[in-house]
């Protein structure tokens, strides 16, 4: 019995030092803490990576994880909890479990703080950054982490240019466009420190921003520089799907900023190879963006339905997924449109448009400054927690909390100045609608005496047929006719207050009968106001104190002038001259 007691001993004692000869190498590099310690601990993250998709390296490195649990239980170390962690969130991340290790980086930032090693801090704080996503999160961990790595030195670490190129990619999003390229050029000058760990597409992605940040400060020529490199940087791309899209949208924001010089022919090439390659690779967002930038050049070359068709396009593509800036754009381009085409109808609906999703977007940069906020006290709150446990004195509470107000502050009084910058804007835009409803209840009310006017000569014309028929049987009748006939219903001053009330109700009318007909009298724009309100020869010829000869006689010249065949096509043009009022 006792051999076999022995025996079993032995071979437990043989498998548990078989186990933790596997994960002493983990252990070894852990437990440094010298300046080496970043790059030695990389190595298994990047091992992690390499081998994800790969299931006997799963298995694996969730086997490992489990042996230093147990190791870590039987011999505590406060460095080797952290390190754990660490891969732990790590190996969630490659494997796609991420969720249950979310709470798991904050409980490691709080186990690290008594080792006081600002080293392994800036590794925690970069993988902070990234999980869980969130922009605001993003922007102060990734600070953080380049605050100590700068004290520390960009070569003690892997990824460093990652974690400018988060900065830049976040600032760019938050429309601080200077900023964001004062950190993608820190990205690039570090780019060749760790030359094991860099990555071609972050390269592009930097220059990217980049170009579109000098884009929108209109820095052209700084713009089509950072363009070009992502051409040259292509060459390292081995994806060809990715290296075709990401040619066209080099090439077709090389094609928007000659655009905004006025190189039109230059352009144009670009800019369809900049359509075609996002369609090829069926990109939406760099479609949406190809068509604006498409919209832009017709717009600009007054080839109006093209520019019309590629915005609408862009919109129709945009709208669903809530990409506000190709939205705004869009709607922006189409607004343009109708305002050169003169629909101001349509012009007003996209620029209604246009601010409701600029309203929308800055709501949206207003709650991220808040959140950006949060973060910074939710982090200071942490950090706060940690001094008291180190017993610190409390004087950096009360100078981080000052700053923490003036922020808190400042952010209060841009938010007053822009509700009362939007006040103003709500107030003009009332005071026109007011001005707009005033001037159509003008027309209205002018329409009504035209109206009126037209009623009363007809009035007037059927009292005059009546005199003339009771008059007929009489012997002067013929006289007494034609003395009617020959008076006229309107005076001169009368005829100069009609074509006034007329002009306002109708303001469009006599400038297009002139645009139609050269050579044309007072007499012919009796007449045809007269035609417009739909006046039988009969009642004109009394009107004007003429006869119906005459009348017919005044309608052919008013045909011959206006290139027309018969009185029913004179009638119908008639009616159609005030159509663009």
């Amino acid at each position: 019995m006792k051999w076999i007691l022995f025996l079993w001993s032995l071979l437990h004692t043989t498998a548990s030092i078989s186990q933790d000869a596997e994960i002493m190498p983990y252990i070894d590099a852990w437990k440094v803490a010298d300046t080496t310690q970043s790059y030695r601990s990389q190595v298994f993250f990047d091992s992690l990576r390499i081998h994800k998709d790969e299931p006997a390296y799963r298995t694996k490195y969730l086997g490992h994880i489990a042996q230093l649990q147990r190791y870590i239980k039987a011999h505590p170390d406060r460095r080797l909890q952290v390190r754990l962690l660490m891969f732990e969130i790590m190996a969630a991340r490659e494997y796609n479990y991420e969720n249950r290790y979310y709470p798991v980086i904050d409980e490691a930032i709080k186990r690290a703080y008594p080792l006081q090693d600002e080293q392994l801090n800036a590794e925690l704080y970069s993988i902070r950054a990234d999980i869980p996503p969130s922009l605001e999160t993003h922007i102060l961990y990734n600070l953080k982490a380049l605050e100590i790595q700068r004290r520390v030195g960009f070569q003690y670490f892997p990824y460093t240019q990652n974690r400018f190129f988060g900065v830049s990619s976040a600032l760019y999003s938050q429309g601080d466009y200077q900023r964001a390229l004062n950190y993608g050029k820190q990205c690039i000058d570090i780019w060749n420190i760790d030359t094991l760990h860099r990555d071609v597409r972050v390269f592009i992605f930097q220059c990217d921003i980049m170009g579109a940040a000098y884009n929108k400060l209109h820095k052209y020529d700084s713009a089509r520089w950072y363009y070009n490199r992502i051409l040259l940087a292509l060459n390292q791309e081995p994806v060809p799907y990715m290296k075709h899209l990401w040619e066209g949208i080099a090439r077709g924001n090389i094609g928007q900023t000659l655009t905004a010089e006025g190189h039109y022919a230059a352009a144009l090439p670009l800019l369809n190879e900049y359509l075609q390659n996002s369609r090829a690779g069926s990109d939406s967002l760099n479609i949406t963006m190809a068509q604006n930038a498409l919209a832009r050049w017709h717009l600009l070359q007054k080839q109006y339905p093209a520019a019309l068709s590629a915005a609408r396009h862009a919109l129709q593509i945009a709208r669903p997924h809530n990409w506000y800036a190709e939205i705004i754009d869009a709607a922006g381009l189409i607004r343009d449109f109708y305002k050169q085409t003169g629909n101001m109808d349509s012009a007003f609906y996209y620029e209604e448009v246009r601010n409701r999703f600029q309203e929308q977007e800055r709501e949206k940069n207003k709650k991220s400054a808040f959140s950006v906020i949060k973060a910074q006290i939710a982090f200071d709150n942490l950090q706060h927690s940690l001094v008291l446990a180190q017993s610190v004195a409390g004087r950096e509470k009360s100078i981080r909390n000052a700053l923490l107000t003036g922020i808190v502050l400042l952010t209060i009084i841009a938010l007053l100045l822009y509700n009362r910058k939007r006040a103003k804007e709500q107030y003009r835009l009332r005071e026109m609608e007011l001005q707009n409803a005033a001037a159509r209840r003008d027309v209205q009310e002018v329409r009504e005496k035209i109206t009126s006017f037209t009623r009363n000569i007809i009035e007037k014309n059927d009292l005059i047929q009546l005199l003339q028929q009771q008059l007929n049987s009489k012997d002067t009748a013929t006289a007494t006719s034609e003395q009617l006939r020959s008076y006229p219903l309107l005076t001169e001053d009368d005829w100069e207050k009609f074509r006034g009330q007329f002009s306002k109700a109708y303001p469009a009318f006599f400038g297009n009968l002139r645009g139609h007909m050269e050579n044309l009298t007072p007499a012919m724009e009796r007449l045809a106001a007269l035609i417009f309100l739909k006046l039988t020869n009969y009642q004109i010829a009394n009107t004007l104190g003429i006869s119906k000869d005459s009348v017919a006689r005044s309608k052919r010249r008013l045909r011959t002038g206006l290139n027309l065949d018969s009185d029913q096509l004179l009638e119908a043009k008639i009616t159609t001259l005030d159509l663009h009022a």
